[in-house]
């Protein structure tokens, strides 16, 4: 009677886990209710509370499966951040991603937008923004959110592609795969006019996953990863 208790609140957890992922996705591409990335976090925490539950609960009734239970957990965040980074990226009402001008690619005028909206000069931008809060021209607030932003958002990119990627095992592989995530990302934004083409977001998108890859290297961290989240060493 008790294993069967166990059994179904895990798979009850599950289920709950599931219909909080329905409603996130429905905030997070709702043009009605625009959410901010914090809310959006703390939904995404309850996810993670409760498949957390789950797994833990359903590990009782079949432990040797609780290795594959713990990857596809890590699956289903996986697929929920890179949503969110997407949509926050390219195609977000709460960032002033969508207009009616956004998405229509007007080939025409593509070399001026390219000298409007891009920079190709390292630091620039990082420089301007410490210029422009010093001298009291932008709040904190869009200071950290452009600056420490850019970084922390690429940050969980480090946990995810070596966990559920294996072949990309070693620094240099991950730097590569990385670099190509985030450069198309910031051509997408340039291509669909919804944001600059910047050399200075590469450079603190790239600092933020790989500070965070080479943390997740170090045994004893990596050791707390995989017993958090269930996963073999």
């Amino acid at each position: 009677m008790k294993d069967k208790i166990i059994l179904t609140t895990g798979l009850l957890s599950y289920v709950i886990s599931f219909i909080i992922i329905v409603y996130y996705l429905f905030m997070e591409f709702s043009i009605i209710t625009l959410t901010s990335p914090v809310d959006r976090l703390k939904i995404l925490f309850l996810v993670f509370i409760f498949i957390y539950l789950g797994c833990y609960l359903l590990r009782k009734e079949n432990k040797s499966k609780v290795f594959k239970l713990g990857k596809f957990n890590l699956w289903i965040l996986f697929i929920l951040y890179i949503t969110m980074l997407l949509n926050m990226t390219l195609f977000d009402s709460y960032f002033g991603r969508v207009n009616g001008h956004n998405y229509l690619i007007d080939y025409s005028n593509i070399e001026n937008r390219f000298h409007l909206f891009s920079n190709i000069i390292p630091f620039k931008t990082i420089s301007n923004y410490f210029i422009a809060y010093s001298s009291g021209t932008i709040s904190l607030n869009s200071f950290i959110y452009n600056i420490f932003g850019n970084i922390i958002a690429f940050m969980p990119l480090g946990l995810f592609i070596p966990k559920l990627i294996p072949i990309i095992n070693k620094w240099f592989k991950y730097f590569i795969f990385a670099s190509l995530f985030i450069v198309f990302i910031e051509s997408m934004q340039f291509i669909l006019n919804v944001g600059t083409l910047d050399i200075d977001d590469y450079i603190l998108n790239i600092t933020g996953t790989m500070i965070f890859y080479l943390l997740s290297k170090i045994k004893p961290i990596n050791s707390i990863i995989n017993k958090v989240l269930y996963l073999e060493n």
